[in-house]
């Protein structure tokens, strides 16, 4: 019986959670920015700092996630389930459990 034990990766990167990260915080910078509009002119370098940083969030997420859907060939948050991933995964299962 074989003790080696194969490890799958869930499909998951690691850079998917930091652009997930990044995406909120350009959301809260949005609704920041969106905020300090009814305070216009008061904190106008206040809204355009926001906005300016909501805008670098975003803009950095949408980058992250091009890049790895472009590296994984495939979403970067979703697994692949297409049948020839399915095929190549049981196939690697069967050979480590043998």
């Amino acid at each position: 019986m074989a003790t080696h034990v194969a490890h799958e990766s869930h499909g998951n990167h690691p850079m998917g959670l930091v652009a997930f990260i990044t995406l909120m915080a350009g959301g809260l910078f949005s609704a920041l920015w969106v905020i300090t509009l009814t305070e216009l002119p008061a904190h106008k370098g206040t809204n355009i700092a926001y906005g300016i940083i909501a805008l670098g969030l975003l803009l950095t997420s949408a980058a992250i996630y091009a890049s790895l859907t472009r590296h994984l060939h495939h979403s970067p948050v979703v697994p692949d389930n297409t049948p020839a991933e399915i095929e190549r995964y049981l196939d690697k299962v069967h050979r480590a459990g043998q």
